[in-house]
Protein backbone atom coordinates (compact mmCIF):
# COMPACT_ATOMS: atom_id res chain seq x y z
CA UNK A 1 0.00 0.00 0.00
CA UNK A 2 2.51 2.47 1.06
CA UNK A 3 4.72 1.48 -2.11
CA UNK A 4 1.60 2.49 -4.48
CA UNK A 5 0.93 5.34 -2.66
CA UNK A 6 5.08 6.52 -3.52
CA UNK A 7 3.91 5.99 -7.28
CA UNK A 8 0.97 7.86 -7.47
CA UNK A 9 3.10 10.42 -5.80
CA UNK A 10 5.85 10.50 -8.09
CA UNK A 11 3.00 10.49 -11.04
CA UNK A 12 0.91 13.29 -9.90
CA UNK A 13 5.06 15.18 -9.22
CA UNK A 14 6.05 14.27 -12.32
CA UNK A 15 2.55 15.31 -13.81
CA UNK A 16 2.49 18.99 -12.24
CA UNK A 17 6.28 19.40 -12.77
CA UNK A 18 5.29 18.80 -16.78
CA UNK A 19 2.22 21.58 -16.43
CA UNK A 20 5.25 23.84 -14.39
CA UNK A 21 7.79 23.37 -17.47
CA UNK A 22 4.73 24.02 -20.39
CA UNK A 23 3.32 27.52 -18.81
CA UNK A 24 6.73 28.30 -18.34
CA UNK A 25 8.05 27.65 -21.81
CA UNK A 26 4.81 29.22 -23.45
CA UNK A 27 5.97 32.41 -21.51
CA UNK A 28 9.25 32.57 -23.46
CA UNK A 29 7.99 31.77 -26.64
CA UNK A 30 5.47 34.62 -27.31
CA UNK A 31 5.40 37.96 -25.79
CA UNK A 32 2.45 39.77 -23.37
CA UNK A 33 0.25 41.50 -25.93
CA UNK A 34 -2.20 44.28 -24.28
CA UNK A 35 -5.00 42.55 -25.96
CA UNK A 36 -5.43 38.85 -27.24
CA UNK A 37 -8.36 37.49 -29.49
CA UNK A 38 -8.11 33.83 -31.06
CA UNK A 39 -9.97 33.54 -34.36
CA UNK A 40 -10.55 30.41 -36.66
CA UNK A 41 -6.72 28.99 -37.75
CA UNK A 42 -8.43 27.82 -40.78
CA UNK A 43 -8.79 31.12 -42.69
CA UNK A 44 -7.85 31.07 -46.58
CA UNK A 45 -6.60 35.34 -46.67
CA UNK A 46 -6.87 37.61 -43.18
CA UNK A 47 -6.89 41.38 -43.54
CA UNK A 48 -6.97 44.32 -41.40
CA UNK A 49 -8.20 47.95 -41.68
CA UNK A 50 -5.44 50.70 -42.10
CA UNK A 51 -6.55 52.05 -38.32
CA UNK A 52 -7.02 48.28 -36.97
CA UNK A 53 -10.64 48.99 -36.41
CA UNK A 54 -12.49 46.19 -38.32
CA UNK A 55 -10.53 42.43 -39.70
CA UNK A 56 -11.87 40.59 -42.43
CA UNK A 57 -11.44 37.15 -42.26
CA UNK A 58 -12.04 34.95 -45.51
CA UNK A 59 -12.70 31.68 -44.46
CA UNK A 60 -11.90 27.98 -45.92
CA UNK A 61 -15.44 27.72 -46.63
CA UNK A 62 -16.05 30.04 -48.81
CA UNK A 63 -17.18 33.34 -47.10
CA UNK A 64 -15.73 36.11 -45.58
CA UNK A 65 -16.52 37.79 -41.94
CA UNK A 66 -16.65 41.44 -41.09
CA UNK A 67 -15.15 41.86 -37.93
CA UNK A 68 -14.71 44.87 -35.37
CA UNK A 69 -11.29 44.31 -34.10
CA UNK A 70 -11.81 45.87 -30.30
CA UNK A 71 -15.00 43.96 -29.60
CA UNK A 72 -14.83 40.82 -31.74
CA UNK A 73 -18.23 41.45 -33.11
CA UNK A 74 -19.32 40.06 -36.25
CA UNK A 75 -20.44 43.19 -38.49
CA UNK A 76 -21.12 41.27 -41.54
CA UNK A 77 -21.01 38.40 -43.65
CA UNK A 78 -20.58 37.75 -48.05
CA UNK A 79 -19.31 35.55 -50.40
CA UNK A 80 -18.47 35.58 -54.19
CA UNK A 81 -20.36 32.46 -55.12
CA UNK A 82 -21.22 28.78 -53.86
CA UNK A 83 -18.78 27.10 -55.90
CA UNK A 84 -16.13 24.12 -54.28
CA UNK A 85 -13.55 26.48 -55.29
CA UNK A 86 -14.53 29.70 -53.46
CA UNK A 87 -12.05 31.43 -51.27
CA UNK A 88 -11.39 34.98 -50.87
CA UNK A 89 -7.54 35.50 -50.81
CA UNK A 90 -6.92 39.43 -50.75
CA UNK A 91 -8.62 42.72 -49.93
CA UNK A 92 -8.36 45.59 -48.81
CA UNK A 93 -10.05 48.56 -47.09
CA UNK A 94 -10.58 52.29 -48.23
CA UNK A 95 -8.44 54.66 -45.67
CA UNK A 96 -11.43 55.60 -44.85
CA UNK A 97 -13.32 52.79 -43.94
CA UNK A 98 -16.42 53.11 -46.04
CA UNK A 99 -15.47 50.14 -48.23
CA UNK A 100 -13.46 46.89 -48.81
CA UNK A 101 -12.50 44.94 -51.80
CA UNK A 102 -12.17 41.23 -51.99
CA UNK A 103 -10.51 38.86 -54.74
CA UNK A 104 -11.02 35.53 -55.20
CA UNK A 105 -8.22 33.57 -58.42
CA UNK A 106 -10.96 34.73 -60.95
CA UNK A 107 -13.56 37.55 -59.31
CA UNK A 108 -13.56 40.95 -57.39
CA UNK A 109 -16.37 42.04 -54.97
CA UNK A 110 -16.75 45.89 -53.57
CA UNK A 111 -18.62 45.60 -50.46
CA UNK A 112 -19.67 48.97 -49.06
CA UNK A 113 -19.80 49.33 -45.23
CA UNK A 114 -22.29 51.80 -45.05
CA UNK A 115 -24.76 50.15 -47.16
CA UNK A 116 -23.93 46.74 -45.42
CA UNK A 117 -24.12 45.22 -49.21
CA UNK A 118 -22.00 43.99 -52.46
CA UNK A 119 -22.19 46.69 -54.89
CA UNK A 120 -19.97 45.35 -57.45
CA UNK A 121 -19.18 41.92 -59.58
CA UNK A 122 -16.17 41.79 -61.88
CA UNK A 123 -14.34 38.83 -63.24
CA UNK A 124 -10.37 39.13 -64.22
CA UNK A 125 -8.00 36.21 -64.80
CA UNK A 126 -5.71 34.54 -61.81
CA UNK A 127 -5.75 37.45 -59.46
CA UNK A 128 -2.63 37.30 -56.80
CA UNK A 129 -2.89 40.27 -54.88
CA UNK A 130 -4.88 43.82 -54.75
CA UNK A 131 -4.86 46.98 -52.84
CA UNK A 132 -7.77 49.61 -52.81
CA UNK A 133 -7.33 53.58 -53.51
CA UNK A 134 -7.44 55.64 -50.37
CA UNK A 135 -11.44 56.88 -51.63
CA UNK A 136 -12.52 53.62 -52.82
CA UNK A 137 -12.61 54.74 -56.31
CA UNK A 138 -9.61 52.48 -58.01
CA UNK A 139 -8.00 48.95 -57.09
CA UNK A 140 -4.63 47.59 -58.04
CA UNK A 141 -4.88 44.13 -59.30
CA UNK A 142 -2.12 41.95 -59.87
CA UNK A 143 -3.46 39.77 -62.42
CA UNK A 144 -2.19 37.80 -65.41
CA UNK A 145 -3.42 38.55 -69.12
CA UNK A 146 -4.33 35.02 -70.53
CA UNK A 147 -5.57 36.86 -73.99
CA UNK A 148 -2.63 36.20 -75.96
CA UNK A 149 -0.03 33.27 -76.97
CA UNK A 150 1.93 33.94 -74.14
CA UNK A 151 0.48 34.92 -70.89
CA UNK A 152 1.32 38.12 -69.72
CA UNK A 153 2.14 39.10 -65.89
CA UNK A 154 0.44 42.37 -65.12
CA UNK A 155 -0.84 44.61 -62.85
CA UNK A 156 -3.97 47.07 -64.00
CA UNK A 157 -5.54 50.37 -62.36
CA UNK A 158 -8.98 49.31 -62.39
CA UNK A 159 -11.89 51.92 -61.91
CA UNK A 160 -14.31 49.76 -60.00
CA UNK A 161 -17.94 51.92 -60.91
CA UNK A 162 -17.20 51.36 -64.77
CA UNK A 163 -14.78 48.67 -64.43
CA UNK A 164 -12.25 50.32 -66.92
CA UNK A 165 -8.81 49.55 -66.81
CA UNK A 166 -6.92 53.43 -66.84
CA UNK A 167 -3.28 51.69 -66.49
CA UNK A 168 -1.73 47.80 -67.18
CA UNK A 169 1.71 47.73 -65.56
CA UNK A 170 3.81 44.61 -66.52
CA UNK A 171 6.43 42.75 -65.02
CA UNK A 172 8.34 39.31 -66.35
CA UNK A 173 7.17 36.98 -63.93
CA UNK A 174 4.09 36.41 -61.88
CA UNK A 175 3.46 39.65 -59.30
CA UNK A 176 3.65 38.36 -55.63
CA UNK A 177 2.65 42.27 -54.08
CA UNK A 178 1.68 45.71 -54.72
CA UNK A 179 0.98 48.70 -52.85
CA UNK A 180 -0.98 51.93 -53.45
CA UNK A 181 0.58 55.45 -51.68
CA UNK A 182 -2.19 56.68 -49.72
CA UNK A 183 -2.24 60.63 -51.82
CA UNK A 184 -2.64 58.29 -54.86
CA UNK A 185 0.66 59.44 -56.80
CA UNK A 186 2.35 55.95 -56.83
CA UNK A 187 1.85 52.42 -57.11
CA UNK A 188 4.46 49.74 -56.25
CA UNK A 189 4.69 45.97 -57.42
CA UNK A 190 7.37 43.14 -56.56
CA UNK A 191 7.95 40.39 -58.69
CA UNK A 192 9.13 37.26 -58.47
CA UNK A 193 11.54 38.61 -61.88
CA UNK A 194 13.55 39.91 -58.90
CA UNK A 195 12.38 43.55 -59.79
CA UNK A 196 10.28 46.08 -57.16
CA UNK A 197 9.17 48.75 -59.90
CA UNK A 198 7.43 52.22 -58.73
CA UNK A 199 4.59 53.83 -60.95
CA UNK A 200 3.50 57.18 -61.16
CA UNK A 201 -0.02 56.83 -61.37
CA UNK A 202 -0.42 60.76 -62.91
CA UNK A 203 0.99 59.90 -65.94
CA UNK A 204 1.18 55.71 -65.96
CA UNK A 205 4.64 55.45 -66.05
CA UNK A 206 7.53 53.76 -64.83
CA UNK A 207 9.20 55.91 -62.41
CA UNK A 208 11.78 53.43 -60.70
CA UNK A 209 13.21 50.10 -61.09
CA UNK A 210 15.06 48.62 -58.34
CA UNK A 211 16.45 45.23 -58.69
CA UNK A 212 17.24 42.76 -56.07
CA UNK A 213 19.21 39.25 -55.85
CA UNK A 214 15.95 36.67 -55.34
CA UNK A 215 12.54 37.23 -55.74
CA UNK A 216 10.42 40.10 -53.86
CA UNK A 217 8.10 38.61 -51.62
CA UNK A 218 6.89 42.39 -50.20
CA UNK A 219 6.39 45.95 -50.98
CA UNK A 220 4.75 48.90 -49.11
CA UNK A 221 4.30 52.60 -49.64
CA UNK A 222 4.34 55.14 -46.82
CA UNK A 223 1.56 57.22 -46.41
CA UNK A 224 2.65 60.68 -47.78
CA UNK A 225 4.40 58.77 -50.40
CA UNK A 226 7.56 59.51 -49.72
CA UNK A 227 9.00 55.94 -48.79
CA UNK A 228 9.09 52.51 -50.51
CA UNK A 229 9.82 49.32 -48.83
CA UNK A 230 10.63 46.12 -51.07
CA UNK A 231 11.98 42.38 -49.15
CA UNK A 232 13.96 40.07 -51.01
CA UNK A 233 13.77 36.98 -48.55
CA UNK A 234 17.57 36.79 -49.31
CA UNK A 235 18.56 40.24 -49.08
CA UNK A 236 17.12 41.89 -46.70
CA UNK A 237 14.60 44.88 -46.15
CA UNK A 238 15.11 48.16 -47.96
CA UNK A 239 13.47 51.60 -47.62
CA UNK A 240 13.74 53.78 -51.02
CA UNK A 241 13.51 57.65 -51.67
CA UNK A 242 10.39 57.81 -54.15
CA UNK A 243 11.77 61.07 -55.55
CA UNK A 244 15.03 60.53 -56.18
CA UNK A 245 15.33 56.67 -56.64
CA UNK A 246 17.67 56.35 -54.19
CA UNK A 247 18.16 53.57 -51.60
CA UNK A 248 17.48 55.82 -47.79
CA UNK A 249 18.52 52.59 -45.87
CA UNK A 250 18.84 48.91 -45.26
CA UNK A 251 17.03 47.70 -42.11
CA UNK A 252 19.08 45.44 -41.76
CA UNK A 253 20.53 41.92 -43.39
CA UNK A 254 18.28 39.40 -41.91
CA UNK A 255 17.59 36.81 -44.35
CA UNK A 256 13.62 36.23 -43.68
CA UNK A 257 10.66 36.76 -45.84
CA UNK A 258 8.57 39.72 -44.90
CA UNK A 259 4.91 38.73 -44.71
CA UNK A 260 3.63 42.29 -43.88
CA UNK A 261 4.50 45.78 -43.34
CA UNK A 262 2.89 48.91 -42.42
CA UNK A 263 3.95 52.24 -42.17
CA UNK A 264 3.14 54.49 -39.20
CA UNK A 265 0.96 57.63 -39.92
CA UNK A 266 3.53 60.25 -39.71
CA UNK A 267 5.81 57.75 -41.74
CA UNK A 268 8.70 57.62 -39.33
CA UNK A 269 8.55 53.96 -38.55
CA UNK A 270 7.62 51.02 -39.88
CA UNK A 271 6.53 47.20 -39.08
CA UNK A 272 7.43 43.89 -40.48
CA UNK A 273 6.07 41.15 -39.76
CA UNK A 274 7.79 37.43 -40.73
CA UNK A 275 7.09 34.15 -41.73
CA UNK A 276 8.63 32.76 -38.34
CA UNK A 277 5.83 34.53 -35.74
CA UNK A 278 7.61 38.20 -35.15
CA UNK A 279 6.99 41.50 -35.32
CA UNK A 280 9.93 44.15 -35.82
CA UNK A 281 9.63 47.86 -35.37
CA UNK A 282 12.16 49.89 -37.21
CA UNK A 283 12.87 53.68 -37.03
CA UNK A 284 13.66 54.57 -40.70
CA UNK A 285 15.95 57.70 -40.23
CA UNK A 286 18.57 55.40 -37.93
CA UNK A 287 17.55 51.95 -38.73
CA UNK A 288 17.31 51.28 -34.96
CA UNK A 289 15.01 48.67 -33.62
CA UNK A 290 12.73 50.15 -32.00
CA UNK A 291 10.46 47.20 -30.82
CA UNK A 292 10.68 43.41 -31.34
CA UNK A 293 7.56 40.85 -30.40
CA UNK A 294 7.09 37.49 -30.77
CA UNK A 295 2.96 36.85 -31.08
CA UNK A 296 1.02 34.10 -29.05
CA UNK A 297 0.69 30.50 -30.90
CA UNK A 298 -2.54 28.74 -30.55
CA UNK A 299 -0.95 25.53 -29.15
CA UNK A 300 2.74 26.10 -27.14
CA UNK A 301 4.08 22.87 -28.79
CA UNK A 302 3.86 24.53 -32.13
CA UNK A 303 6.28 25.24 -34.70
CA UNK A 304 7.22 29.02 -34.99
CA UNK A 305 6.30 28.54 -38.68
CA UNK A 306 3.45 30.90 -39.11
CA UNK A 307 3.27 34.18 -40.72
CA UNK A 308 2.43 37.77 -39.18
CA UNK A 309 -0.03 38.19 -42.05
CA UNK A 310 -1.20 41.43 -41.55
CA UNK A 311 -0.72 44.40 -39.59
CA UNK A 312 -2.41 48.24 -38.74
CA UNK A 313 -1.50 51.09 -36.51
CA UNK A 314 -4.44 52.29 -34.07
CA UNK A 315 -4.28 56.68 -34.25
CA UNK A 316 -6.38 56.16 -31.31
CA UNK A 317 -4.37 54.16 -28.94
CA UNK A 318 -0.94 54.44 -29.53
CA UNK A 319 -0.79 50.80 -30.42
CA UNK A 320 0.07 48.27 -33.14
CA UNK A 321 -2.53 45.51 -33.91
CA UNK A 322 -0.89 42.36 -35.63
CA UNK A 323 -3.25 38.92 -36.57
CA UNK A 324 -1.25 35.54 -37.44
CA UNK A 325 -2.28 32.78 -40.44
CA UNK A 326 -2.80 31.12 -36.86
CA UNK A 327 -5.92 33.38 -36.23
CA UNK A 328 -4.42 34.85 -33.53
CA UNK A 329 -5.16 38.90 -33.14
CA UNK A 330 -3.11 41.35 -30.36
CA UNK A 331 -2.72 44.87 -29.68
CA UNK A 332 1.06 45.74 -29.36
CA UNK A 333 1.56 48.61 -26.77
CA UNK A 334 3.91 50.95 -28.65
CA UNK A 335 7.25 52.67 -26.68
CA UNK A 336 7.44 56.27 -26.41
Amino acid sequence: MFIFFKKKLLKTSIFLLLCLFIVLLSGCLYDQADKTIEHTDNAISITLSHDGQYVLIAHSQGYVELIEAKTNKVISQWQHDNSPKAGVIAADFSANNEFVVTAEQGTMALFSLKANKVLYFWSMDDIRAIKLSSDGEYALVSARDKSGQYPLYRIVYFHLRTGGIKYGFYHDDIITSVALSADGRYALSGSDDTKARLWDLQTGELKYTWSHISKVSKVQLSPDGQYAMTNAASDGIFIWNTHTGKLVRRLNKIRATVASAVFSADSKTIATGYSREEIILWDIKTGNKLMTKKPKRRYVWQSSLANVTTMAFSKQSHQLISETSRGILQFWKLPN
